[in-house]
């Protein structure tokens, strides 16, 4: 009951996925991925596990036949599974087990492996990578958010509404340009996420200097006068002495 696409881009080494499904939080339980190193999708009776067992051989320079082999191979309970990797070559290799009940197709393409079981019709990961590969000068969020909405506008699962999503992408510095979740919605998780990633594009640097060049960034005006306000009010002068020292910090509004 789960649909969703890994990609990779060259330009900047970073790799990323898109995922929804009917039941919750499905960004912390199917989805792995290493900045330049690759990208590993398990779905279907989740056993997150091994997506990190994944990862971490991608992480070694396993190509992505190697790694689902040895994953498969790592577990009594694979037919249980549905497993992606994309590595970092651009090559992509699948599995799929056999107690998958459901329609679960699978569609690679050029940096980028579309995966989905419990689907509504067999044609909606190819319209997945199809979006995907359509214009490679977009961000890889936004061709990868655009994939997603494919998927859905395709048929998507074959019942239930969506109730969470995912968009992640790598970044340099171990710091993700993107890591937004949809952990429950009405129905609604990929509209959802559109509208949160809609909101969060553009903060992608200033959050990058928060982390990496605290210095450089401003303080926000309202909350420094905010704060000095409040501890007048609780006598907390000579706990916090930020009104005697102003000049520490540079403000914007």
């Amino acid at each position: 009951m789960t649909f969703s696409i890994i990609g990779h881009c060259d330009r900047t080494g970073a790799f990323g996925a898109a995922i929804t499904t009917s039941d919750l939080a499905v960004g912390s339980r199917c989805v792995r991925l290493a900045h330049g190193k690759g990208a590993m999708l398990s779905q279907h009776r989740t056993d997150s596990r091994l997506g990190d067992l994944g990862i971490a051989l991608l992480r070694e320079g396993q190509s992505a036949d190697d790694t689902v082999t040895q994953v498969c191979a790592s577990t009594p309970d694979i037919e249980w599974r549905q497993i992606g990797a994309l590595d970092a070559r651009g090559q992509s290799a699948v599995y799929h087990g056999r107690r998958m009940y459901s329609i679960y197709t699978h569609t690679a393409g050029r940096n980028c492996l579309a995966l989905g079981n419990i689907l509504d019709c067999d044609q909606v990961t190819g319209a997945m990578a199809a979006a995907f590969l359509a214009d490679p000068d977009l961000p890889l969020a936004e061709r990868l958010m655009r994939a997603l909405e494919a998927g859905e506008a395709a048929g998507g699962e074959v019942a239930g509404a969506l109730s969470s999503a995912a968009l992640q992408v790598t970044g340099d510095h171990g710091i993700p340009a993107y890591d937004l979740r949809i952990d429950i919605s009405d129905g609604r998780a990929v509209a959802d996420l559109r509208a949160l990633y809609e909101a969060y594009r553009g903060r992608e640097e200033g959050l990058r200097a928060v982390a990496l060049a605290p210095d450089s960034v401003p303080v926000q005006a309202a909350l420094f006068e905010a704060s000095i306000r409040r501890i007048a009010e609780l006598g907390l002068d000579a706990r916090f002495p930020t009104a005697l020292h102003r000049d520490r910090w540079t403000l914007r509004d």
